[in-house]
């Protein structure tokens, strides 16, 4: 067999040929999930007190050149990734006819066998908070994923590294949820208390504030859906640290637990029109509700931004965020889609509001869920439940996925178009855009907007504000669209500088 040792990540190669075919002759460590050593069945492993040689058999090359030249490229590629051991090494070995590669690295112990119940509670967050400082850190940089599991991360000499070989594409937390979860399940096991799971929670935040404003809120949202059995003290205690959403000056006192048997009148897409608002809410007053759901975007587009969250705030409406609301509550987020007239009338909305106002949209809820319905501002089926869409080339998806979460209703917002997708029978409805009442329990699913209070584009010119009443016990809803004044709407984002665009949209709806 012929080795050739092609370079190490850091360093010189610490290792020799002699070194290689020592570890090669030596016995095979057989591989089993959990076990001390795992890996795909083409893998072979190969250790001594010091190394562990790995060799991939999956990766055969015809020529030396040619297996020295990948080994090259992998070593560059693995120092701009800066997650594993420095020593780690890439050899390309000629047999059978031709050249395959391996990699060599320090012994070390990984994570999933240490016994923590062996070490102080300190050690145990440290050593989990730094796993996942590697995961996340990787993931902000390169928009992929490691393998999230706790045998693929290990201990050298105090320090946390990335053990496994593989690289995969980026799945928008997907996966990172499931290994909290599936950590939160081996509670026992890892000897994690609820202070410690708050502790861990509280590091996290601020890592995952580094790769977007809503990556907590989806992190959140997607362990929120994990059933962690026994453990879920635990996990409440980590999500609680995780998104403290009522530690704010000004937090909303609405709860969100709605009556079925009482009507709830459902309304999105104020956008900071004040006149609007309280036009339709003058409306919904006649029919005696005492439920207000607000499906987000509070602000943005409308000049009247603080006085809107003021009335919201007086009468104890209950509130999730939207993507306005969000591009606000975190100064600006650059990442939060928005296009060009969205985003100048976020940008003034920031200097309208104080710290208070964009901490308590910032502690608004992105998801809420009742019993046989739930609500989103952007679709069902988008991670951070504030920016996807719900048309009419996203409509069906949402409907199956509603119908996999065994979910027949979702309330959603964003689209500023009032109207309900249904699927029935297997059959996907045409939108119902009627006025009126729309009786939903033949449906299998139901995706219903009540359009925008603040700036509808229905493409009705008849100067309205939208919104609906929702019978949860009836499975119905009641569309409803009045008229209102908009001369003083128009008047004060003529004295603040409004693009005309904006103001011309208003007229159109559209």
């Amino acid at each position: 067999m012929d080795i050739s040792i092609v370079g190490s990540l850091h360093d010189t190669p610490p290792i020799d040929q002699m070194d290689v075919l020592q570890l090669w002759n030596s016995e095979r460590v057989s591989l089993s999930h959990n076990g001390k050593f795992s890996g795909k069945p083409t893998t072979r492993i190969y250790v001594n007190d010091n190394w562990v040689l790995k060799i991939h058999r999956e990766r055969g090359f015809r020529s030396q050149a040619v297996a020295e030249k990948w080994c090259h490229l992998q070593i560059k590629k693995e120092q701009n990734y800066n997650i594993y051991h420095p020593q780690r090494t890439w050899i390309a070995c000629g047999i059978d006819n031709q050249w395959i590669v391996a990699n060599i690295t320090p012994r070390m112990q990984a994570l999933h066998t240490i016994d923590f119940l062996a070490i102080d509670s300190h050690e145990r967050v440290r050593l989990l908070a730094e796993a996942l400082q590697i995961y996340m850190t990787f993931t902000t940089k390169f928009a992929l994923r490691l393998d999230e599991g706790l045998s693929n991360f290990s201990l050298y000499h105090g320090k946390v590294y990335y053990l496994d070989d593989d690289i995969y594409p980026w799945d928008n937390f997907y996966s990172f949820s499931a290994m909290l979860g599936n950590c939160i399940r081996k509670t026992p096991a890892l000897a994690m208390n609820e202070d410690s799971w708050a502790q861990l929670g509280e590091i996290l935040q601020p890592i995952l504030r580094d790769h977007s404003s809503e990556a907590e809120d989806i992190v959140h949202e997607g362990l929120i859906d994990q059933l962690v059995g026994q453990q879920e003290i635990f996990k409440q205690a980590f999500l609680t640290a995780l998104r403290p959403t009522y530690k704010v000056t000004m937090t909303q006192r609405a709860s969100g637990q709605f009556h079925a048997s009482d009507a709830i009148a459902i309304l999105a897409d104020v956008h900071g029109n004040l006149p609007a608002f309280q036009a339709i809410l003058h409306e919904l007053d006649k029919y005696g509700i005492q439920q207000y759901f607000i499906l987000g975007d509070l602000v943005g587009y409308g000049p009247h931004p603080k006085a809107c969250i003021e009335l919201i705030q007086e009468r104890d409406m209950f509130c999730i965020r939207g993507n306005h609301d969000h591009y606000v509550a975190y100064n600006g987020d650059v990442r939060v889609a928005m296009g060009k007239m969205a985003k100048w009338t976020a940008d003034w909305t920031l200097d309208q509001l104080d710290d208070d106002d964009k901490m308590w949209l910032g502690a608004l809820p992105v998801r809420h869920q009742m019993d046989g319905w739930m609500a989103v501002h952007g679709s069902p089926v988008d991670k951070s439940f504030f920016n996807g869409y719900v048309y009419n080339m996203t409509s069906d998806r949402n409907l199956d996925h509603l119908i996999s979460m065994n979910m027949p209703i979702c309330l959603h917002g964003h689209s500023h178009i009032q109207g309900v997708y249904a699927r029935r029978k297997g059959q996907y409805l045409p939108f119902d855009t009627r006025k009126g009442d729309i009786n939903l329990q033949k449906n299998e699913a139901s995706l219903v907007c009540p359009g925008s209070v603040g700036q509808p584009r229905g493409g009705v010119k008849t100067i309205i504000a939208e919104a609906a009443i929702f019978y949860p016990d009836q499975s119905s809803v009641k569309m409803l669209a009045i008229p209102y004044d908009i001369s003083p709407v128009i008047a004060d984002m003529e004295k603040h500088h409004f693009p005309q665009q904006l103001i011309q949209r208003l007229y159109e709806g559209k």
